[in-house]
């Protein structure tokens, strides 16, 4: 048997804990490395460091005890990022540097002719009135830190410059409101080897701001699923990704324009792990640990459902069935709006 491999992991939600789970049958270690003592992750490592992101000696003492590092979430300190071996960190930091601010991502899409939504960066009244003359509906987006709908703010033409928007003066952009059809994403994943394995198209359904359903695999005009591969494509040659990116895209009338970018597996991946021969977490932990990895083939059709807040409360004591395969995060604290748990239901794909 090959010697295994030891992956240090930055961040221990629910994404780590994915991760985790996937490595113990593909011979990789796992150190989770997390400033949360009750990480859902650190049940599922085989190593568990619990200190600040920010204690250098900690993260340096991490990095040397481990062949690979990785993480689980963008909104890591690019100064902890500096400390480790750049050779170890796989994506690197310019996948972070590129999609932690939605301004420079926004920049980083406008420099590869990829389609976005018009924005502009909001730095005083005058960008504001511009956008209310120019854009009409409007969003203002924090530049950083928003996720399941944090940090957004709709605007329209009533709306009057106050204290809270002049605060975000220099940290956020304004993007003019797109009206779409649905939104769906594409998750992918490039290796060292510099091959590119792309899982089927996903439609994604919000409520509240926080995905909600997922619906694999979506059916698209065979020019736009093409399209969106080349897309995604573009992006990871472009930032010299390792393991899987996910792009997310809104289908507006004849076209797709990209709406994020997420250099990490991602929610709207959760149904690979039933629904694909290789899940996006396995896929993952291949590519950063320098093992080639394979196009997945689709098993089943599938549909995952977030379980948020309260919802856990109903599937605490299930068990997966024939029905429903049953994941838990084991949160200790059920929040509102908090991701506790998914479900995803499978049936045989149908022949198209």
């Amino acid at each position: 048997m090959n010697k295994s491999i030891s992956v240090g992991i930055l961040g221990g939600g629910q994404l780590g804990m994915m991760l985790c789970q996937a490595s113990s049958n593909i011979n990789i270690k796992t150190h989770i490395y997390c400033p949360d003592r009750d990480s859902p992750a650190q049940l599922y490592s085989d190593y568990f460091t619990c200190m600040d992101y920010l204690n250098e000696n900690e993260i340096i003492k991490f990095s040397n005890s481990v062949d690979i590092i990785t993480y689980e979430f963008e909104n890591i300190p690019k100064e902890t990022l500096e400390l480790i071996d750049s050779k170890k960190l796989r994506p690197g930091i310019k996948s972070l540097e590129q999609t932690q601010d939605r301004l420079t991502e926004r920049r980083l899409l406008q420099k590869l002719d990829i389609p976005c939504a018009q924005y502009i960066e909001l730095k005083n009244e005058e960008d504001f009135k511009y956008s209310i003359s120019n854009f009409g509906e409007s969003i203002i987006k924090t530049r950083r830190f928003g996720y399941d709908g944090k940090g957004q703010t709709s605007i329209n033409k009533n709306t009057n410059i106050d204290n809270d928007i002049s605060l975000l003066f220099n940290e956020a952009i304004i993007e003019k409101k797109i009206p779409f059809e649905f939104e769906f994403s594409q998750v992918s994943c490039r290796d060292t080897y510099g091959n590119i394995s792309h899982f089927p198209l996903t439609r994604n359904v919000h409520e509240n701001h926080i995905l909600k359903h997922s619906y694999a695999p979506l059916k698209l005009d065979n020019d736009l699923e093409k399209y969106s591969k080349e897309i995604t494509k573009k992006i990871l040659i472009e930032l010299g990704h390792i393991g899987v990116l996910t792009v997310e895209f809104f289908k507006a009338g004849e076209d797709i324009i990209v709406n994020e970018i997420a250099p990490r597996v991602h929610n709207s991946g959760h149904w690979t792990i039933e629904g694909c021969s290789e899940s996006q977490f396995k896929i993952h932990m291949q590519a950063v640990s320098g093992i080639k990895i394979k196009q997945p083939n689709l098993l089943y059709e599938c549909h995952m459902e977030n379980l948020i807040g309260s919802e856990i409360n109903s599937w605490i004591n299930k068990q997966s069935d024939n029905e429903v395969n049953v994941h838990l995060y084991h949160k200790k604290e059920v929040k509102k709006g908090r991701k506790m748990g998914h479900l995803t239901y499978t049936k045989d794909v149908e022949d198209s």
